[in-house]
């Protein structure tokens, strides 16, 4: 254990619908909590910021931080993303104190407005400062329109003085060949595998696709609703459901769709389901679908958390994109076109019956690989590993001028 402490800051409402991303804040926080002696996570909620010890696996809230009223700015405003950015702006000044209160020296701040204030934190602060940039580069995965308005006044204007002010840069690259200064640390998304149970295997004669996700346009469910379309409009040999898991900007888009299509009898949304909910609809599923859309992000490649779980439950899964843990030799993942062509059911089907026929253990398989190869211990390494680097060559540092003096 390292004599250190690491704060953990991300503005974002620990109750959004970004579940995936609490689990992999949850996730990073676990790893580092294994290696430095105190670990916290400041996050927000409705109307206050919450400080969480993290340790041995144990999240405890150690202290909660009310932002001030502004009237002005209700729910319903069209200017509400005005009062969140003054609850930011709260959000930084508590976070300040926290430094200076709980003696943190290291900084951990996941992707987020460069504001002043932020700023002159990183500036001043006598931490090493670690800044994470969830995909790099990000601008691709910007969308509607409050999103381009805050990437192009906040974030693209201050961007690089970010990166400048921070010791390091965790990034998961969203292109092949990303070239990038060595401060970068390039990582892909991990999982917290305690957390995740592997599925029963349920006979039957149907196939069943299920997909798991806060739906965005860059998911591409759409293919896959167009794709069982025309299976049907053929001469289909098995009977195929779709398992749609979740919320999401996309979802009334896909349920039109679904509509439109007459796939009713034959595509369930289910909204959000967690725990026992959650597992039941995996076990009565075959074949997960990862992310069928990155093209439409321009991205190339990616490293999606949705993927890592699928592994660890042991559920075969599609993917439209270049995934750096999953080389061409791992059988257990269907790779389709990065486009918008259709995605041939048939062979799709063929793959899975082909696969349970090679490795009838073949969730076990997948699961020991995740266990190996897609821990948050095993990603955050070689952060953990820059980290003590520069905490090295602090400490030589100040024994010179010790010395000096």
């Amino acid at each position: 254990m390292i004599s250190m402490n690491l704060l953990y800051t991300v503005f974002m409402r620990e109750n959004s619908r970004a579940k995936g991303v609490l689990q992999k804040v949850i996730g990073q926080c676990n790893a580092f909590s294994k290696t430095f002696n105190n670990v916290y996570l400041y996050i927000s909620r409705d109307k206050e910021a919450v400080l969480y010890s993290i340790a041995d696996g144990v999240t405890k809230e150690v202290e909660t931080f009310k932002y001030k009223k502004y009237s002005t700015f209700s729910a319903k405003s069209r200017i509400k993303y005005l009062r969140g950015y003054f609850w930011y702006k709260s959000f930084l000044n508590y976070l300040e104190k926290i430094i200076d209160s709980y003696q943190i020296d290291i900084l951990y701040y996941r992707n987020s407005l460069p504001v002043n204030k932020l700023m002159k934190i990183m500036k001043d602060k006598k931490v090493i400062k670690i800044l994470e940039i969830p995909t790099y580069p990000y601008e691709n995965e910007v969308k509607g329109f409050s999103e381009k308005i805050q990437y192009t006044f906040f974030w693209k204007n201050g961007q690089q003085k970010m990166i400048d002010l921070a010791d390091i840069v965790v990034a998961i690259p969203g292109v092949a060949d990303l070239k990038v200064d060595e401060k970068f640390v390039l990582i892909n998304n991990g999982i917290q595998l305690e957390n995740i149970k592997m599925k029963r295997h349920i006979r039957k004669d149907s196939i069943t696709f299920l997909s798991v996700a806060n739906v965005a346009f860059w998911h591409g469910y759409d293919r896959i609703l167009r794709s069982i379309y025309d299976y049907y409009r053929g001469n289909p040999k098995r009977e195929v459901y779709y398992n749609c898991v979740g919320d999401g900007p996309e979802l009334n888009n896909l349920k039109e769709l679904a509509k439109e299509l007459k796939l009713e009898k034959y595509v369930t949304f289910h909204g959000t389901k967690v725990g026992n909910e959650l597992d039941e609809i995996i076990d009565t599923s075959d074949v997960a679908i990862g992310s069928l859309g990155f093209q439409r992000s321009r991205l190339e490649k990616g490293s999606t958390l949705k993927a890592r779980e699928y592994c660890a439950r042991g559920i075969p899964f599609l993917i439209a994109y270049d995934d750096p843990d999953f080389p061409e030799s791992f059988p257990f993942v269907f790779r389709v076109p990065p486009d918008e062509s259709p995605i041939d059911i048939d062979k799709v089907i063929q793959w899975y019956e082909n696969l349970s026929m090679k490795h009838p253990d073949f969730s076990a398989q997948m699961r020991k690989y995740a266990e190996e190869n897609l821990s948050w211990d095993a990603k955050m390494r070689p952060v953990i590993n820059r980290i003590n680097s520069i905490a090295e060559l602090e400490n030589v540092k100040s024994y010179i001028q010790s010395v000096e003096r």
